[in-house]
């Protein structure tokens, strides 16, 4: 029984140390967001969808809804949130970064009990380890697409 402990212990670290190499190679949300492309499809992914179409949907952006369950810092101005998608799969949990001026703009730091459910509009990030998980990098909640430029606003 013990060994379930020491088992959540390291995955909790490799989580951490991932997140940290996506967050440190990831353009700062300064970016102008007209640089991004548009969204894949105006039907929202499950988050079971995208880790099995992780290697189609890669640096591609996905609308999905969810609540967020539980996260934290991971510095670099990002933080790292188990989500919770709005569909009711079997599989329905994945993982969410949300720059923190960002979260601000959601007035997520005003109402930390409010997870939701919300609607954004996410990066769809993949390790380059073969079996990794991929990871969704918000952009924005809403979305104007005007010459095949998009936009994304919070």
């Amino acid at each position: 029984m013990q060994s379930i402990p020491i088992f959540s212990i390291l995955i909790a670290s490799a989580t951490s140390l991932l997140a940290i190499e996506v967050a440190s190679s990831r353009p700062q949300s300064g970016e102008k967001s007209a640089s991004l492309p548009a969204p894949v499809s105006k039907e929202k992914f499950t988050l079971q969808q995208i880790e099995q179409q992780k290697h189609e949907l890669e640096d591609k952006i996905v609308l999905i809804e969810i609540t967020l369950v539980g996260g934290g810092d991971i510095g670099h101005g990002m933080l790292h949130y188990f989500a919770k998608d709005t569909s009711g799969s079997a599989m329905p949990y994945g993982r969410l970064d949300i720059p923190r001026e960002d979260l601000q703009k959601m007035r997520l730091a005003q109402n930390p009990h409010h997870n939701g459910p919300f609607k954004i509009y996410a990066r769809v990030h993949v390790f380059p380890e073969k079996k990794a998980v991929a990871i969704c990098v918000a952009v924005g909640m809403h979305v104007s697409v005007e010459n095949g430029k998009a936009i994304y606003s919070w």
